[in-house]
């Protein structure tokens, strides 16, 4: 043992004697249209400062290029994530799901917004782990639907894992003949379909956090602009397009981001009170819709005008996603079905969607279809009781990421 560069310990950590560096058992998952560092919460210490220095470090942040070179982390917003999974406590739920978005260039972890697209990595890694036993019946032709929780916002999801994802699997009955694959718009390639289902995607707080269905902002000019602000998923402000000078149809590269950033902040400390955010953060995000027309996706596809019901452009932290946030999906599938907001007024009216049907939403990557169950009560409040959507995931990598000491670190 004494010649061996590394030392097992109690909790599964890994000690290098050469730099003094830890190396922690990980996965590489993607999820959605992101991915992400998943851990299993049991390896890892407590939320607090020596969390964060672990994954920042993990991840190589911060780096003032961008690039994240001395770590895992890609260089944008969608692949430097992490999640973190443990078995629940929680009567009725399976497994924690908490998640950090980690800051490239700053020494920050957002650990207040929840990641849509990773959810569906969730239901993999917590099957892949061991931390919930497989179980696709006795056929191995049913969807194994875990039960989690959603640490950072505070609201259940149900995962459908169908028979045949790409990940490591203990061995079981599987049955795929026959299976259908899905492929998801900004993605390559071709995977089972994961639905991921959210259960009163507000948590404990109100749909419309001000009781209005639209609420007036101010343009850095001082020009008012109409805004629809919604809490599910996570917190995020719809606006039309053509307030920010925007079509809506522009594809991130075509963004011009000396004026968007400074624009999409300036709208964000705003919003963030009438939403309840507080402290530093990345939430909420910010959504740029309009009416429906046609476009040429990233990929160079020509989508026509009739194959979606909106278009919309949503910001993640230093530019305009390259797709859709998955949680912004949810939160504009649940506003456009609120009479009279933003994304409603953008639908035409025979595409307007009602409790429970499909809203077509047109981003750069594509198209993706969204559900929500809203409702209005007899004194006109409206409530969002369950939202959904389709994704794909799959395994990337599992191993031991290393983590850098102190002295070596960023």
């Amino acid at each position: 043992l004494k010649s061996s560069p590394y030392l097992l310990t109690l909790r599964g950590l890994l000690l290098s004697t050469a730099g003094d560096m830890r190396a922690i058992r990980a996965a590489w998952l993607r999820g959605g249209t992101s991915k992400g560092l998943f851990f299993r919460g049991g390896d890892l210490p407590p939320r607090g400062p020596a969390l964060d220095a672990l994954v920042l470090g993990a991840l190589g942040s911060p780096d003032p290029s961008g690039f994240q070179l001395n770590g895992v982390g890609g260089g944008i917003s969608s692949t430097s994530k992490v999640s973190i999974v443990t078995a629940s406590q929680r009567e009725g739920y399976d497994v924690d799901y908490l998640f950090g978005q980690v800051e490239i260039k700053e020494r920050r972890i957002n650990w207040q917004g929840s990641c849509g697209n990773l959810s569906a990595g969730v239901g993999l890694f917590a099957l892949a782990e061991g931390l919930v036993a497989p179980d696709f019946g006795a056929a191995g032709v049913s969807p194994h639907v875990l039960r989690v929780w959603q640490v950072n916002q505070g609201y259940g999801m149900s995962v459908c894992v169908p028979p045949g994802v790409s990940t490591p699997l203990p061995c079981g009955v599987q049955d795929t003949a026959g299976q259908q694959l899905m492929t998801l718009a900004g993605v390559a390639g071709r995977e089972p379909a994961v639905y991921v289902e959210l259960n009163r995607p507000c948590g404990d707080r109100p749909l419309l956090p001000t009781g209005r269905v639209v609420d007036i902002l101010k343009l850095p000019d001082g020009t008012s602009v109409e805004a629809t602000l919604v809490t599910a998923g996570n917190p995020t402000v719809f606006l039309p397009a053509a307030a920010a000078g925007l079509r809506g149809t522009e594809l991130p590269e075509q963004m011009d981001y000396a004026r968007i950033l400074p624009l999409v902040e300036h709208l964000r400390a705003q919003a963030a009170p009438l939403l309840g955010v507080v402290g530093a953060s990345d939430q909420p995000r910010v959504a740029f819709v309009a009416a429906p027309e046609s476009y040429r996706t990233s990929s160079g596809e020509e989508v026509g005008a009739d194959r979606a019901d909106l278009h919309s452009r949503i910001s993640t932290p230093g530019r305009i996603h390259h797709a859709h946030t998955g949680t912004g999906s949810i939160a504009l599938a649940c506003a456009a079905q609120i009479t009279g907001s933003i994304p409603w007024r953008c639908i035409p009216e025979v595409s307007r969607p009602t409790s429970g049907q499909v809203l077509r939403i047109a981003h750069p990557g594509g198209v993706m279809e969204v559900r929500a169950d809203v409702r209005q009560d007899a004194t006109g409040s409206w409530s969002a009781v369950g939202a959904g959507f389709e994704r794909t995931a799959r395994y990337l990598m599992r191993g031991e990421v290393f983590i850098p000491s102190a002295e070596r670190a960023p």
